[in-house]
């Protein structure tokens, strides 16, 4: 079983915090893994649990999972990860997901999207992609990156630097930008 989590500073105020457990069967060829989590601000915000599963082949692999985002909505999702490329140190995945969101007043939308993600043996990481909510004529595009700054001997424990960005493209909220970023630690027991 692995357990894990992060804490990283908001530019809004407070932490973000996200802890997780997952237990994982089977190897890189064929495997299945399921798993709980929460995530959420301690100074302000909901939180949100949830859980999901995860059949995997190879690098490629099909997620389902679902959230509860208390007093606000509920969402299924499903994402699908492509392995484009992998070498001992690099792997490029290719992912598109698909999302359904119930609010807590009724509204229901889904939500669409794709994005490449590039990891390094080392714990370093980058991702661009884009999502869309077609009701609403909304499209973001978002990247993200994480550095990997030190790693405890057993592999246990890791420190990261974490930067993400987004600017919605079109919709309600066309040309509005939200960038940010901070420290995670992480321990797996």
């Amino acid at each position: 079983m692995d357990i894990g989590g992060s804490a990283t500073t908001n530019p809004k105020g407070g932490n973000d915090i996200n802890v997780n457990a997952m237990a994982k069967v089977g190897n890189e060829g064929l495997g299945a893994a399921a798993g709980v989590f929460a995530s959420g601000n301690n100074k302000h915000g909901p939180v949100t649990t949830g859980a999901f599963g995860e059949i995997s082949s190879n690098g490629h692999g099909l997620t389902v999972q679902h959230a509860n985002t208390h007093g606000i909505s509920k969402s299924t999702s499903e994402n699908l990860r492509i392995n484009a490329f992998k070498s001992d140190n690099h792997s490029v995945d290719l992912n598109a997901f698909h999302g359904r969101t119930q609010m807590q007043n009724g509204l229901k939308f889904d939500s669409v999207g794709a994005n490449a993600a590039w990891s390094h043996a080392n714990g370093h990481s980058a991702s661009l992609g884009v999502a869309q909510i077609p009701k609403f004529d909304i499209k973001t595009v978002n990247a993200n990156a994480t550095a990997n700054l030190w790693t405890s001997p057993n592999q246990a424990s890791s420190l990261n630097l974490n930067a993400f960005g987004s600017q919605h493209t079109s919709g309600p909220f066309r040309g509005q930008k939200d960038f940010g970023g901070g420290l995670g630690f992480t321990h797996k027991f």
